[in-house]
């Protein structure tokens, strides 16, 4: 009987996002970024997490963004 490959996951450096997010990169103030990293550890959260709230906030404001 003849033995199946098994292919291994390639490593990958970095974190992973979880299901259903996917990586965003932007250029913003280097000053601004220290602050809320800053500031998100102080709050017990994550700087994508604050950046994912306030663009649903935008979003929902927008009228091109009402769903009907």
């Amino acid at each position: 009987m003849a033995k199946k490959s098994v292919e291994k996951p390639k490593n990958r450096s970095g974190p992973r996002a979880p299901a259903g997010k996917k990586p965003l990169m932007v250029i913003i103030d280097e000053k601004v970024i220290e602050d809320a990293k800053v500031a998100a550890i102080r709050d017990k959260t994550k700087v994508s997490a604050i950046v994912e709230e306030l663009l649903r906030r935008w979003l929902d404001g927008r009228p091109s963004s009402k769903k009907g």
